[in-house]
């Protein structure tokens, strides 16, 4: 009888000790996190643009789309598998230089992406990108930072935009030739 006591008491203590950490570590694990990257792509600053606003082609290159919906020429919603809806919309559109974008989740979990497009040579662009996310809910926060690293997504994001633009830039050079 008192051992069956000591381990309650003992069990009941460590669920009260996680249920703490939880709780601070929802406090204490910032709401903003923002990730900046530089990224050389061999290709206009026209074909960057043309791949970051073409939105209904991002399920071609985006694999972790499922569906992209558009609303109006500022507003989508792109289907991510496994994480389902998302909202975007332009904030700020400068042709071919600065392209501004804000996102909400259904979770609580707003951001903002920002690219500014600078040709370095004929031919050649590098694009420098913020990702900025903004957790409203402090569930939210831990399960964030336990299971989504927005610096591991977004260099893998702009590779992917990287590999898009060198590809549609060599398929329009070829075609060029060709005539």
């Amino acid at each position: 009888m008192k051992l069956s006591r000591i381990l309650i008491a003992f069990v009941l203590g460590l669920v009260c000790l996680l249920g703490i950490g939880f709780v601070l570590g929802g406090v204490l694990i910032p709401a903003e996190k923002s990730f900046t990257q530089e990224t050389e792509i061999d290709a206009s600053a026209e074909t960057v643009w043309k791949v970051l606003t073409e939105r209904e082609k991002y399920t071609e290159w985006q694999d972790k789309l499922s569906a992209v919906k558009i609303i109006d020429e500022n507003r989508w919603v792109e289907i991510v598998k496994d994480v389902g809806p998302i909202d975007f919309y332009f904030v700020r559109k400068e042709k071919p230089k600065t392209l501004e974008i804000k996102y909400a989740t259904p979770s609580g979990v707003d951001g903002q992406w920002l690219g500014e497009i600078k040709p370095v040579s004929y031919g050649r662009t590098v694009i420098t990108t913020t990702d900025k996310s903004i957790v409203k809910s402090w569930i939210a926060k831990i399960f964030m930072s336990m299971f989504f690293d927005i610096e591991e997504f977004a260099k893998d994001w702009n590779q992917k935009l990287k590999a898009r633009a060198e590809s549609l830039e060599k398929g329009s050079s070829k075609g060029k030739e060709n005539q």
